[in-house]
């Protein structure tokens, strides 16, 4: 998921809760279930076969335009709506949107670690917990994480 979806997981996780430890181990859970649901894109596939340095170049970008995003939304759910971010929210939002930070950077700056490998592995091997690998073109996985996000600011505001 982008972390939009990712980031938004976690704020409404904690807007629900007073502990901000709670909202972060929460949010860190919540990310790996979202990152069950199929939605990795046939373009970011093509991405990655032609090759780590180019792939790697085009996450760090689509995750720097992601994070410009979700602080937009939620500009606007603070000006607009008037949510304002609790310390439990942001917990849940760090936690949720970490473990993919986590996971770029080690690729970003070539970090050798045995357990961020084990990490590394892991994480990716959510992506085909439920199912098989499955890439949609990037008009059908928009899709995926828009309703997904939807869903979530509702959930939020109920």
């Amino acid at each position: 998921m982008y972390q939009i979806v990712h980031g938004m997981a976690g704020v409404a996780i904690g807007s629900r809760l007073g502990s901000p430890i709670l909202a972060f181990v929460l949010g860190i859970i919540s990310h790996f279930v979202l990152d069950a649901i199929p939605h990795d894109s046939l373009e970011a596939r093509d991405w990655e076969n032609n090759g780590t340095a180019s792939f790697v170049k085009k996450i760090a970008l689509e995750a720097i335009i992601d994070l410009w995003i979700l602080i937009i939304i939620l500009l606007i759910m603070q000006e607009g709506f008037k949510i304002y971010l609790s310390y439990s929210m942001i917990a849940g939002l760090v936690g949720g949107i970490l473990p993919d930070y986590i996971w770029g950077l080690t690729e970003l700056f070539k970090i050798k670690n045995q357990a961020l490998e084990k990490f590394k592995a892991w994480h990716t091997g959510v992506h085909t917990l439920i199912f098989k690998p499955i890439y949609l073109p990037l008009k059908y996985t928009a899709v995926i994480q828009i309703i997904t996000l939807a869903v979530l600011i509702v959930l939020m505001n109920k």
